[in-house]
């Protein structure tokens, strides 16, 4: 609360008899050794200080916050950790109470938390739905028969060395160079949003909170920071995005028109679905489950991982499935979209009734009648 206020409050609290909880003890403490200090011989520059301050038309002298927050500085450090984290957390509610500037951060860093693009952000550099789609295209860009380490697919974008197997040099470099050129801001955004997460929670950083709070002006100036900070994150995930699929069209349309052998990519696909075909069981196990958001059902699927086959729509939506029906849903809707689970059981089971919900329900965003597991 407003220093004033908690001046009022701690007279109040030195005129009681009740029994004092943890936190009314230490602003009593605080105000105790407070006014202690200035009752000492050598600080009497007002001898009649005190009895002022018991006073509540007086006004506080600006000297006394300033040995408050001294003293509180000093009793608070001797606390053990996990009180002065309590002490913090609750800070911060109570400054979301009094100053709208900090709420409007508090409200920021929580979509750091809560919204699906900015938690994946937060999660590395570059996002792994970018990153996943990016390896995708440059797999896209080459023969099956090119031998590919690892670590050449985990550094993509970083450099880029012409081969006899690529469908087209020049696009495979641009597309490279442009991956790189973005990965490059995204790193050095990923670093202060890393940094601002770790200053509004960690210890460290509670005396220079307490200090911005008191002055508006510089509140108010870091809470457009950290905004346009935020405006700038998802500002570059888009651009990232749109950037691929720029790319992946080019490329796209270069194999298809030149291409004379299957590609690095779909021959990964192949042999996934070869893999997939032959234990795909019937008797597996599975959840019939569908996609919501506040409109309707807009999808059906079976899996036998429900979580992790949500998790895929959602990255696919912002990468390669983007175009697909199902997709529109979830990005314009993603906040709000929903998985449930409406049945379960064998996969074989699981078919019948994905083909009889759809047949009833008719979802729009799936594109056959259902059954093929």
């Amino acid at each position: 609360m407003p220093f004033q206020e908690r001046f009022k409050y701690a007279n109040d609290l030195v005129a009681s008899d009740m029994t004092l909880n943890p936190d009314k003890r230490i602003v009593n403490e605080i105000f105790s050794e407070t006014i202690k200090w200035f009752q000492e011989p050598s600080k009497q520059s007002d001898p009649d200080l005190i009895s002022k301050l018991k006073n509540a038309q007086s006004v506080l002298p600006s000297i006394f916050e300033t040995i408050y927050g001294i003293k509180e500085k000093s009793i608070i450090e001797k606390l053990p950790r996990e009180e002065r984290q309590r002490i913090f957390d609750d800070s911060k509610e109570a400054w979301c109470k009094h100053h709208p500037e900090f709420r409007r951060i508090s409200e920021i860093i929580e979509k750091f938390e809560s919204n699906d693009l900015l938690i994946e952000f937060c999660k590395r550099s570059p996002p792994f739905f970018i990153r996943e789609k990016a390896i995708e295209i440059y797999k896209k860009c080459l023969s099956f028969k090119v031998k590919l380490k690892q670590s050449k697919v985990d550094n993509l974008g970083y450099s880029y060395t012409p081969s006899p197997l690529s469908i087209n040099n020049k696009l495979v470099r641009l597309f490279t160079e442009d991956y790189a050129s973005w990965g490059r801001k995204v790193s050095g955004i990923w670093n202060e949003v890393y940094s601002l997460k770790d200053e509004f929670s960690s210890l460290y950083a509670y005396e220079d909170w307490k200090w911005t709070v008191k002055h508006s002006a510089v509140l108010k100036e870091k809470a457009d920071k950290i905004q346009k900070l935020q405006e700038d994150v998802l500002s570059l995930l888009h651009a990232g995005m749109e950037m691929l699929l720029k790319h992946d069209e080019a490329i796209t349309s270069e194999y298809a028109s030149n291409a004379f052998e299957m590609s690095y990519y779909e021959r990964e696909k192949e042999i996934e679905r070869m893999y997939d075909g032959e234990y795909e069981s019937d008797e597996e196990y599975c959840y019939v489950y569908t996609l919501e958001c506040e409109l309707c059902v807009f999808y059906v699927g079976i899996a036998a991982n429900a979580r992790e086959r949500f998790d895929q729509h959602v990255r696919g939506a912002f990468s390669d499935e983007a175009h697909l029906f199902k997709s529109k849903f979830i990005q314009k809707y993603h906040n709000q979209v929903k998985q449930n689970i409406i049945f379960e059981g064998l996969r074989r089971e699981c078919k019948k009734f994905e083909k009889a919900y759809i047949a009833e329900q008719n979802p729009l965003g799936n594109m056959t009648i259902g059954g093929e597991g």
